[in-house]
C-alpha cells in the first residue's frame, strides 16, 4: 500500500462485516510490525463497567492479553 501498511481481511465467508470496514478489513500493521490497528479495538471493555451489560455479570477484557503481552515483550527489552 502506499503508506506501507500490511492490511489483514476478516476469513471469507463471514456472515457479517459488524464494522462496517471497507472489503472486511480487521487489521492494519506496518511494515515493522509497531504500527497496528485491529477492528474489534483490543481496549474495548478493559474494565468490567465498560461492557454494556454489565450490571447483567457480562465482563469484557478479551483484549488485555494483547496489551500484558505487549508489556512482557517490552520489559525483556525485546
Amino acid at each position: 500500500m502506499a503508506l506501507g501498511l500490511d492490511v489483514y481481511f476478516a476469513e471469507l465467508g463471514h456472515p457479517d462485516n459488524p464494522n462496517g470496514s471497507v472489503a472486511d478489513m480487521v487489521g492494519v500493521c506496518d511494515a515493522h510490525g509497531n504500527v497496528l490497528g485491529l477492528m474489534p479495538h483490543p481496549e474495548n471493555h478493559i474494565y468490567p463497567w465498560q461492557h454494556p451489560r454489565w450490571t447483567r455479570g457480562e465482563r469484557g477484557g478479551l483484549g488485555l492479553a494483547l496489551f500484558k503481552s505487549a508489556v512482557r515483550v517490552l520489559a525483556a527489552g525485546v
